[in-house]
């Protein structure tokens, strides 16, 4: 602004601009930094927020909520100086955390290792020492690991009361289930009653809440200070151009076409694509809703509907089933939407660039003399009140129910105020500029692909949502339905085992009992990582997979066992080679549900597999049968 007080005949060396320009910039970004630092919270001031709101949880609640009477409250400095769990030296965690209640329990898990498969080539784990660190606090950071991380949104804001309480309680409880499930099983406790070790655990909770705080504050003025050198860079090119030729109406022409494209393509139309991309993630959870109720429609789709290819994509992997069908359907919701919600774009986009074009043409001839841009913000203005009360030239509302004239006053950029001399002149580069920039890459192409960028990170997002847990019944293979956070699995349609690959100890022929039934519960079971038999299903869940127990027992006959049956018979041929079991269906089931037209062959597995590998699945081969 203080170059255009100066007369013409004054020019400014282009590096004497340079200079002043980097002087300048340089004051405007000391204060910018200034007022971040002024604003952004310390790691000191995270720490005493964290601490206030968990301090609190546990004063309301320590007295009407079992277990947390023994938690203690956390000082800022303490949190700050705190060492993670995850971090410790697993050798020091077990000195500090754990002892030998059952030295017989304990030798004999030892060895029960020692003759497992190893891959990890480990030696000497009968050593109490190296058993401890090698193995028990290496089970215990696993079975804890998801309970100790405390899920932050990208905004960086700080949780509820609510969940704080909730994740308390999640992480005491899945102490206590390791304790009983796991450390109790291997001759191992928790020194002083397990109490040191939960305050340890609460306070990796607390650091984990503070670390992801921090680094969501520290992305946050990354991304604004990122803001200023783009605007810095687009500012030094207005700047830069008034100096090299104050006088050219087409450099300023170029410049304000420029930035007009910008502020259409980039702001006005990622703001729609994100409202569509949103009607389009609404529609997928209408469907949806979670992850339970996918999980059901999972089994709707596969087992009731009798899709017997679908039945074989669940058993072999129902996680990466899942996401097959979730991403079909997001697909065809997105087509949808998109192919009516496209052309609308295009054309309202298109119809602005022309309206602007045309009335950079009426202004220009409404000027007799030198003008500037001001004028021409002032004139778009006065075309845009006109056109909503609805005397304008002819101009309707475009397709998106707003007229052109209202979004380029809305989106009129932000650049220096241009001295226009010959606006005729101003005009005609302005609209050849405007060609030239939509020129590079077709609008059609252009919204096309920022259409499939915006809703590929919606599609994303609602996967996270309608996913669930990925845990899967050791027994039949079925996907575990609960909800949030948790420590033991359930799940509401258990299959046949001979679906996962049971077989009768000793004659190999295929598990048909009901994976809830009194006979499967009474049946020996193989371990999953030795030739151990178990004598009974809970004596393999309680050694392996405790995290399902309690286990459900049910021997009456329901209306689902028809779908299990009838998808057992027309799967059972390639499943039988895959497992290497012996053909045990009874002739009754085959009588009465056999579709000879429609029941699957040998290599119905391998279909299957390619069917799934692009969505997570990764095909094994034949391995050992269980």
């Amino acid at each position: 602004e203080e170059l255009w007080r100066q007369q013409p005949t004054r020019a400014v060396a282009e590096e004497q601009a340079e200079a002043l320009f980097e002087q300048e910039f340089a004051a405007f970004e000391q204060k910018c930094r200034e007022r971040f630092e002024a604003t952004a919270k310390s790691d000191k001031r995270l720490s005493e927020e964290v601490c206030l709101l968990f301090n609190h949880v546990l004063r309301q609640h320590r007295y009407s909520q079992e277990g947390l009477h023994a938690l203690e409250l956390v000082s800022p400095g303490m949190l700050l100086r705190a060492v993670s769990l995850f971090e410790r030296d697993a050798r020091s965690w077990a000195e500090e955390f754990l002892e030998i209640s059952n030295m017989h329990q304990f030798q004999a898990y030892g060895v029960s290792l020692d003759t497992a498969p190893n891959e990890r080539g480990m030696r000497g784990r009968t050593d109490p020492g190296n058993l401890l660190a090698g193995h028990v606090v290496q089970e215990m950071r696993s079975r804890l690991a998801d309970l100790l991380s405390f899920p932050v949104q990208d905004s960086g804001e700080l949780p509820s009361s609510e969940s704080i309480l909730e994740s308390i309680c999640k992480l005491n409880e899945g102490v206590l289930a390791m304790e009983s499930r796991f450390l109790k099983k291997v001759g191992v406790r928790l020194r002083g009653g397990g109490v040191p070790f939960l305050n340890d655990a609460q306070l990796t909770l607390r650091h984990s809440l503070l670390k992801k705080l921090i680094a969501a504050e520290a992305l946050r003025s990354s991304r604004q200070w990122q803001a200023i050198q783009n605007h810095r860079q687009q500012t030094e090119q207005e700047f830069m151009a008034m100096v090299r030729g104050r006088t050219s109406d087409a450099t300023s022409a170029a410049l304000l076409a420029r930035s007009f494209v910008d502020s259409l393509i980039k702001d006005w139309l990622e703001e729609r694509l994100v409202v569509v991309a949103g009607d389009i993630r609404a529609r997928c959870l209408a469907d949806m809703p979670d992850a339970s109720r996918a999980a059901e429609r999972a089994f709707q789709q596969s087992f009731v509907e009798r899709n017997w290819e679908d039945v074989l994509e669940y058993v072999l992997d129902v996680n990466a089933y899942l996401h097959k069908m979730f991403s079909n359907l997001f697909e065809d919701r997105k087509s949808g939407i998109a192919r009516a919600q496209r052309p609308l774009l295009v054309a309202s986009l298109s119809g602005a660039f022309e309206a602007l074009s045309g009335a950079a043409k009426r202004w220009s001839q409404q000027q007799k003399k030198a003008s500037d841009l001001p004028n021409f913000q002032n004139f778009l203005r006065n075309l845009a009140s006109r056109e909503q009360a609805g005397a304008g030239h002819g101009q309707s509302p475009d397709v998106l129910g707003q007229g052109p004239y209202k979004l380029l006053s809305e989106r009129f950029p932000v650049v220096a105020d241009f001295r226009i001399e010959e606006p005729q002149v101003f005009a005609a580069e302005f609209a050849i500029r405007i060609s030239e920039q939509l020129a590079d890459q077709p609008l059609e192409t252009l919204v096309s692909d920022r259409l499939e960028e915006a809703t590929a990170k919606q599609q994303a997002q609602v996967w996270a949502l309608v996913r669930g847990c990925s845990g899967l019944c050791p027994c039949c293979g079925s996907k575990c339905d609960k909800l949030d956070r948790h420590t033991t699995h359930r799940c509401s349609h258990h299959l046949l085992p001979a679906f996962n690959g049971w077989r009768v100890a000793g004659t190999c022929e295929a598990a048909l009992d009901a994976c809830k039934s009194s006979k499967n519960h009474d049946a020996p079971k193989r371990s999953d990582f030795s030739d151990h038999l178990f004598a009974n299903l809970h004596e393999y869940l309680e050694s392996e997979h405790p995290e399902w127990l309690p286990f459900p027992k049910e021997d009456r006959e329901l209306l689902a066992d028809s779908y299990l049956k009838a998808a057992w018979v027309n799967c059972r041929i390639p499943l039988l080679h895959r497992y290497d079991m012996v053909d045990c269906t009874p002739q009754d089931w085959i009588d009465a549900y056999e579709e000879p037209h429609r029941m699957l062959g040998l290599g119905a597995l391998e279909e299957a597999e390619a069917r799934l590998t692009p969505f997570g699945y990764i095909p094994e081969g034949v391995g050992e049968p269980q």
